[in-house]
């Protein structure tokens, strides 16, 4: 009897033993596209600052400074929430043990995103009301 019950004993699928360790590539590819991800939102965030530049022809009393503005929140809260998201991404990968570098590398490839789609709204401010030349 003391045979049988030893035979017929399983390990508990979700022990230590058997989860699924993370390989050390994936930990030094996860960390490089992290450190990428920091660096590159920095000089992104600093490049949006030349948005302003943008609002140089227009207008006094016209909305152009607003879309301006509009631009520069754009990419900066962009820049801002795809770095969140993408660190709480690798994260979940993390505890769920699956492919880490594949969300750094993500987050990496979506941060100018926000950027381009901010550049563009301040360069189209510029369009709405531009200095015009004095007339006597």
């Amino acid at each position: 009897m003391l045979v049988r019950m030893m035979t017929t004993c399983a390990l508990v699928p979700s022990s230590q033993t058997n989860r699924r360790r993370i390989p050390v590539w994936d930990w030094v590819i996860t960390g490089v596209c992290l450190v990428l991800d920091f660096v590159t939102a920095m000089g992104l965030a600093l490049f949006t600052g030349m948005f302003a530049m943008a609002g140089d022809s227009c207008a006094p009393d016209s909305p152009c400074m607003g879309q301006v503005g509009h631009g520069i929140a754009i990419s900066l809260l962009g820049i801002l929430a795809v770095l969140v998201i993408g660190l709480g991404c690798v994260i979940v990968a993390a505890i769920s043990r699956t492919r880490l570098f594949i969300w750094a590398l993500a987050t990496l490839l979506l941060l100018p995103v926000p950027f381009a789609i901010g550049s563009n709204i301040a360069n189209h401010a510029s369009e709405l009301s531009t200095v015009g030349p004095s007339h006597p």
